[in-house]
């Protein structure tokens, strides 16, 4: 099999590996419109929210799927010796990735769409790569993909206050505009609190089942 037959077989597994999972999360996601099939952490958010995320997998309710881009600004953001957000972040996707888990997975080498708009600062271009995931996955999934971002920037976001300032311990919280930049692409934006908030509330009413 040469490099080519090799890269078309690898995409073929790729694209029915995720048919796969739609079919198997779609009817969680159909139970509570809150809930995606697919869930896409922020750097900030796996920062921040680490033990949002680690709970997001035990519900066994949404793959949630790492950017490369993420896992490029984890390893930047690691190199501060102080810095045991990244640190501990990447301890934990490495040791999930090395163990294998359903739930949690790295984006794909073709797991990627191109974004029309050009970056107009090296934030929006880290955005945008972490944007192109979604838009694969959201074109594979009939569109239900859903941003994690820190609730601080969704607030910050709603009262039109900037947020956006260089931080070298947990990356940059998106601004408003990015996110409203998500969301015209026909992602879905939430707080990782408020989202994992709905899950449990919905879960406690019934509505969702036990994940198997």
């Amino acid at each position: 099999m040469n490099d080519e037959e090799r890269r078309l077989q690898m995409k073929t597994m790729g694209r029915l590996k995720l048919q796969m999972d739609v079919k198997a999360l779609e009817c969680s996601a159909s139970q509570f419109d809150s809930l995606s099939p697919f869930l896409v952490p922020a750097t900030s958010t796996v920062c921040l929210h680490l033990r949002t995320v680690k709970l997001l997998v035990a519900t066994q309710r949404s793959v949630i799927i790492i950017p490369k881009q993420v896992i490029n600004d984890l390893d930047g953001l690691k190199k501060s010796r102080e810095n045991h957000y990244a640190r501990e972040a990447i301890k934990y996707f490495e040791n999930m990735f090395k163990n294998g888990n359903w739930w949690l997975r790295s984006q794909g080498e073709q797991e990627t769409l191109p974004v029309k708009d050009q970056p107009n600062s090296p934030e929006m271009a880290c955005f945008l790569n972490v944007l192109s995931c979604c838009l694969y996955l959201a074109n594979k999934s009939q569109g239900i993909v859903t941003l994690l971002v820190p609730d601080d920037a969704v607030s910050a976001a709603k009262a039109q206050k900037s947020c956006n300032q260089p931080n070298n311990y947990t990356g940059n919280l998106p601004s408003g505009e990015l996110m409203d930049l998500a969301k015209r692409y026909g992602i879905r934006v939430e707080g990782a609190l408020e989202f994992y908030s709905k899950w449990t509330m919905s879960s406690r009413h019934g509505k969702i089942g036990r994940g198997k």
